[in-house]
């Protein structure tokens, strides 16, 4: 039974991040069609970040309310609306409030996802489980940016805001109907305090700061990169393309994430960190279409080790905790990386040219590797 709950959860997974990976990657580059510059890209990346980083409180606020399951039907719900409205936007301030309420809904989609897995997996399976849930979320990510790409192209951004909206529902429906009645995981989302926040913060800095170093490259990729390939001539078709082989790196490192374990912790998430440096540096220093294909699928399979890797750690390591608060402050420390990201990404421009500004930012896949040494010596095995 458990089984089938979780293959039934995974499924609407799938489902959500295909409508969501349908548009969100073309959003940048619908904001360039308002006349955005890179600034306001960053400005658009930074408070989408910066509602995903509120969103933790937000869900404790609702603990009393609901079922771990209800906030996620309420959070594909968010994400329908928010995509929906874009297709009211007539300026780029329009784009950035639509963004913030994105960011809660997709947010609340990632949190209650990570914690459902915990529920409904037991310890010694949780990379597996982390990494099933992983490739069914990339599936969606990797099929959906080729289908946005192909409809902005031959249909336009207001069908493909329409179309993606449908498919989310249709993850909406579904997890009402499969998993609500059944569900058997936590039954409430437990309220995070601001103290609980600062002794897992105290405990972990060191592997936190590698996370938020991880936030600010994630950030840079999906905020910034769709506009850079936009201003040097890929078009959307390509741009959808490569976000896909981005996915298709990520797939094959979730699938096989739990083969690492081997390595140990500190090898792997070191190695992995000069992979993404390297992918930063391929994008920075060749502007071409296949030096970005190569640079987003280094990216991509690091960034897909990443994951399960880190998250595993910080739930093994509050054993008295529930896992709920391992997952809302690892999310909170990528967002936060997530917030600042775009933000800088966005000043360099200003000072330096694009691809000079990409080069400064590959320096902190470097420092994710310092990091990780640090903070996988100091975590709790």
């Amino acid at each position: 039974m458990l089984n089938d709950q979780r293959s039934r959860f995974y499924v609407t997974v799938f489902v959500a991040s295909l409508g969501m990976g349908m548009n969100m990657y073309f959003i940048p580059v619908f904001a360039q069609s308002f006349g955005a510059t890179f600034v306001d890209l960053g400005l658009i990346g930074t408070v989408w970040a910066l509602a995903t980083t509120i969103t933790p409180f937000l869900m404790g606020y609702l603990a009393g309310e609901m079922k771990c399951v209800w906030v996620y039907v309420l959070s594909l719900t968010l994400n329908a609306f928010a995509t929906l409205f874009l297709v009211l936007s007539r300026s780029v301030v329009d784009i950035i409030v639509l963004r913030f309420f994105g960011g809660i809904g997709m947010e609340a989609f990632w949190v209650t996802a990570e914690i459902m897995v915990t529920d409904l997996a037991p310890m010694e399976a949780r990379v597996r489980e982390m990494g099933r849930y992983g490739v069914a979320l990339v599936l969606g990510v990797l099929i959906g940016p080729l289908i946005g790409g192909v409809i902005t192209q031959s249909l336009g951004y207001v069908n493909l805001f329409i179309i993606s909206t449908v498919v989310i529902v249709v993850s909406t429906v579904q997890a009402l109907g499969w998993l609500v009645s059944g569900y058997r995981g936590t039954e409430t989302l437990p309220s995070q305090s601001f103290s609980g926040y600062i002794r897992i913060l105290k405990r972990l800095l060191p592997l936190y700061m590698m996370i938020i170093c991880y936030g600010i490259i994630w950030g840079l990729i999906t905020a910034i990169f769709p506009g850079y390939a936009n201003s040097i001539g890929i078009s959307a078709v390509l741009i959808g393309f490569l976000f896909s082989a981005f996915g298709v790196a990520r797939l094959f490192s979730y699938a096989t994430a739990h083969r690492y374990s081997r390595f140990g912790a500190m090898r792997t998430l070191f190695f992995v960190s000069l992979v993404i440096f390297v992918g930063l540096l391929t994008i920075a220093i060749f502007p071409m279409f296949l030096p970005l294909l190569v640079g987003m699928m280094l990216i991509g399979g690091g960034v897909g080790v990443v994951f399960p890797v880190t998250i595993d750690i910080v739930s093994r390591n509050f054993p008295d905790e529930r896992a709920t608060t391992a997952v809302a402050s690892y999310e909170t420390a990528i967002n936060i990386g997530g917030t600042v990201g775009p933000y800088i990404f966005g000043m360099l421009t200003v000072i330096t040219t694009i691809g000079r500004s990409f080069l400064l930012m590959s320096i902190f896949g470097i420092f994710m590797a310092l990091f990780a040494v640090n903070g996988t010596t100091k975590a709790r095995k």
